[in-house]
């Protein structure tokens, strides 16, 4: 679609949700009220972009607090009225409730979005399809069933991968959502004992969708050698979804349900299409808890240049949280930064691992990282891992040798708190 085109769809949408959020949404009312300003105020996406104010994680826990109230002054619907709760995963902070009201007209959370992504991956009616879930599960079912496939449910544990393994072989599934590198490598460690070839047992995949934090090298080499493609996937700041296409060069929001603003932090200024900004995001479709721009604290690259698959819409790389970043001497470290050096060694090949953050400006670099405790010289592997961290960042930093299970505690088995904050 045009850009135009779309934008004028954007603006139809923001300026009927506007008002309604207004009424409905005492966090939403308050932070308008405060700033002064009204929707009917707002009469094109120029003069939302201009005149509309933020609302931040922090605003929506202070309110959460203050009030008492669970869905921090956003929520629009009597609480009889809902058919869900889920939550985020918690690993940036506390968790958040996601109220649903879904069902009949009242259905608008990110199923379309998703429904997009599965078809172009290859779901076609008739088809299985692997549903590996945490946090987020609610009618997730309908948009499987949206397509005419039939939903395979597993928790997101590596304790569920032999049964993982005996289901694909025996139902041959097409897709899956959703993979993390902790189960692409248990699910290569679980074949080597179940005595089965990971090609065999991910040959009918057409495509698996990995969530949560980036897929790492290692992890990507793997899904090669097995000949089934990897799709990342990520958050479009708590307001829908981004998907990668075959083209593998970002995740595609859908700026028909979403408007994506791309901001310097500092200064709250447009910046260049793709170059790195903060993502603020307004949730075109969501009426039952409407993200009314929403500062996500996401750093991103953003670029809204026709991509190779044909698409108009825009596309994110994520870089990192804003909370996330360290300064030492003046260079800049985000937990992306040292990833790929982590997950190099055998013993580290999970990734597990956090910067502890005393603060963003830090007189050195420190890192916990897991390890699989099949070394005999932690020593030898602590100055390995120092001069690859080092090698990636140019900072060397101090490192603190932990067992893998003992960071994943700490969240669920994809996505744990990456920096621990002190």
């Amino acid at each position: 679609m045009a850009r135009a085109d779309l934008e004028a769809i954007q603006e139809a949408k923001l300026l009927d949700l506007l008002p309604y959020a207004y009424e409905r949404s005492a966090l939403i009312n308050a932070t308008w009220t405060e700033a002064g300003v009204h929707p009917r105020d707002i009469k094109s996406l120029d003069d939302f972009r201009e005149r509309a104010p933020f609302i931040s994680k922090d605003a929506i826990r202070v309110f959460r607090d203050d009030k008492g109230d669970p869905y921090g002054g956003l929520l629009c619907f009597d609480e009889s009225e809902l058919t869900a709760i889920t939550s985020t995963s918690g690993t940036t902070g506390d968790p958040t409730l996601v109220p649903e009201v879904w069902g009949g007209e009242r259905r608008e959370d990110a199923t379309p979005a998703l429904v997009r992504e599965f078809y172009e991956i290859g779901t076609r009616p008739g088809d299985y399809f692997t549903c590996i879930l945490f946090t987020f599960r609610g009618a997730f079912f309908a948009m499987v069933h949206s397509l005419g496939a039939v939903p395979v449910f597993l928790d997101h544990h590596p304790g569920e991968l032999r049964r993982f393994v005996e289901l694909s072989l025996e139902l041959r599934p097409t897709n899956l959502y959703n993979f993390s590198n902790v189960l692409i490598s248990e699910l290569a460690r679980t074949c080597e004992e179940m005595k089965v070839d990971p090609r065999d047992v991910m040959s009918s995949y057409h495509g698996i969708v990995h969530g949560g934090e980036p897929l790492g090298t290692r992890s990507r080499k793997l899904l090669d050698e097995w000949g089934v493609a990897g799709f990342e996937h990520t958050a479009v700041g708590d307001a829908g979804a981004a998907t990668e296409c075959r083209e593998h060069d970002g995740c595609h929001f859908w700026e028909d349900s979403v408007i994506a603003e791309h901001l310097d932090p500092d200064n709250n200024e447009t910046v260049a299409d793709g170059t790195r900004g903060e993502l603020v995001v307004t949730a075109l479709d969501n009426r039952t808890m409407p993200l009314v721009r929403f500062r996500s604290d996401d750093l991103v690259d953003l670029t809204r240049e026709r991509c190779g698959c044909g698409r108009t819409h825009g596309r994110i790389k994520t870089a990192g949280r804003k909370g996330d970043e360290v300064v030492i001497d003046g260079q800049s470290v985000l937990p992306m930064d040292v990833w790929e050096a982590i997950e190099r060694f055998d013993e580290t090949a999970m990734g597990l691992f956090q910067i502890i953050r005393t603060g963003q400006q830090m007189d050195a670099l420190r890192l916990r990282v897991g390890h699989d405790g099949s070394t005999k010289q932690p020593d030898e592997l602590s100055d390995r891992l120092m001069g690859a961290v080092t090698e990636a960042t140019g900072v060397t930093p101090e490192i603190e040798l932990v067992p893998n299970d003992d960071l994943l505690r700490l969240g669920p088995p994809h996505k744990i708190p990456r920096v621990a904050k002190r």
